[in-house]
């Protein structure tokens, strides 16, 4: 600026000190005019050619960072067509480190089955451990939620050399010293309404320049359209599910008209073979006892597997819509019989501890039995030919509800998978549909109440 109206003041002066004397032959006492005109030329130019100056400028200087705000408002844009959670979080996260240059990325999504905020894409994983997790109640989530904005390391620094000693300077100290720790320079929350649903974790530029102010609006603008995007992901996820769900449900409704047709044609032979084995029985008894025996075995036999049939209509027999008191000791033991006509026993150690007194609970006898059947048939079949112990037990827990626990010292579920057994599909068995416990999980949420796991590889699996 300081050059160019060097130039508008010197040409016109140069002009009146070099050219004065043919000036004035030229035109006499009026000499100083076309200087004046020149000068006033210059000046109104200036201005129009310091703004073409101001624009180039600007283009070079901000090329880079237009380039990665187009992109960034375009990768927002296409966020809401990715329907699988896990590409969209990878998506998210690669595209943020590739444009903006950062030394890592990662963000953090809430799991509602465990209750926190699970790490589920990283760039550059040496910055940030794939386990790494973090608790609702953890003061950088408090704060987080407190800002309802973005956090910037240089302002929590700022901040601590204040030196307050409040609740908020608190957690900004902490989430001051976790940020340092992953040297993190930036977070951008996405949040649903009131609820958290996901935080980017930003490193530093790998220029080494600081985050501007329009870093920091379109990263806001890419956590909104974020949020919109992860809901969008998590409700065809959630409508995947309930589908599933659906498909094996008419499946298994299928299955317990056949078994009940099934059991009928059963019964009716067996009801034969016993009678004639009856008849036989009281006509030649006592005249060869070999005979004798066979034709006892055959009469229990007959009424094993009419007991078996029985059991069978009675566990397939649509579920009544209404709850009535049910009696889990009978449950627990009856699931325990039912469980021994799938899975071999013999090297089984089974035992059932309930209360005196346990109260009955309000609910669907047949579908409770089925998440007992379900957790005992896993317990059975993970101890497999070694066997081992089973250990059901129910006690009342809070005056308003009744524990039950189904125990095994099978091998134990790692600590990677724990978190998967309720997921629907999710199986370790080559011919499991991975929906055993997800089905159960559903009924017992159904029934108002929870159903936990803890494990210890090595020791064993207890069901809660």
């Amino acid at each position: 600026l300081f050059g160019l109206y060097s130039v508008v003041v010197i040409v016109p002066l140069s002009l009146m000190i070099a050219g004065s004397t043919w000036l004035k032959n030229q035109f006499a006492t009026f000499w100083w005019v076309l200087p004046a005109v020149v000068m006033a030329l210059l000046a109104s130019v200036a201005p129009l050619i310091y703004l073409a100056i101001l624009r180039r400028m600007e283009g070079h200087i901000l090329k880079d960072q237009r380039r990665y705000h187009r992109t960034l408002i375009a990768a927002s844009s296409g966020m809401t067509r990715i329907k699988n959670i896990q590409a969209l979080c990878q998506m998210i996260v690669h595209v943020v480190n590739r444009t903006v240059q950062l030394t890592h990325t990662g963000l953090f999504l809430y799991h509602p089955d465990e209750q926190r905020y699970v790490l589920r894409a990283v760039r550059h994983r040496a910055m940030m451990p794939k386990e790494l997790t973090v608790e609702p109640m953890d003061p950088l989530i408090e704060l987080v939620q407190e800002q309802r904005d973005l956090v910037l390391l240089d302002e929590l620094e700022a901040e601590m050399d204040t030196k307050r000693a409040d609740e908020h300077a608190k957690r900004a100290a902490w989430a001051y010293s976790w940020m340092r720790k992953l040297e993190a320079r930036l977070i951008v929350p996405s949040f649903s309404n009131e609820k958290l649903l996901a935080f980017l974790v930003l490193g530093a530029k790998r220029t080494g320049e600081r985050y501007t102010t329009d870093d920091i609006a379109i990263f806001s603008a890419l956590a909104n359209q974020g949020a919109l995007a992860i809901e969008n992901a998590m409700f065809f996820e959630e409508l995947r599910s309930n589908e599933a769900f659906m498909i094996q449900s008419e499946k298994l409704a299928s299955l317990g008209q056949m078994a009940s047709g099934m059991a009928h044609e059963i019964h009716n032979p067996l009801a034969i073979i016993s009678g004639e084995a009856q008849v036989y029985l009281e006509r030649f008894k006592g005249q060869d006892a070999k005979v004798d025996a066979v034709l006892l075995s055959i009469i229990e036999e007959c009424q094993r597997a009419a007991d078996i049939t029985r059991r069978i209509l009675r566990f397939a027999k649509p579920a009544p819509s209404d709850f009535v008191a049910v009696d889990l000791k009978a449950t627990l033991e009856e699931s325990l019989t039912l469980a021994g006509y799938q899975v071999r026993l013999e090297r089984v150690e089974r035992s059932v501890q309930v209360m005196d007194g346990l109260p009955k609970v309000r609910g669907n006898a047949n579908q409770l039995q089925e998440v007992i059947l379900n957790l005992v048939l896993n317990a059975c079949q993970a101890m497999g030919e070694k066997g081992g112990q089973l250990k059901l037990a129910a006690s009342a827990s809070n005056g308003a509800q009744v524990e039950v626990t189904v125990a095994d010292t099978g091998p134990g579920i790692p600590p990677n998978k724990l978190s998967k057994v309720f997921d629907p599909f999710y199986t370790t068995k080559d011919t499991g549909t991975g929906l055993g416990l997800f089905v159960s999980q559903r009924i017992v949420k159904l029934h108002g109440g929870s159903i936990e796991v803890a494990s210890t590889v090595g020791k064993g699996t207890t069901f809660t």
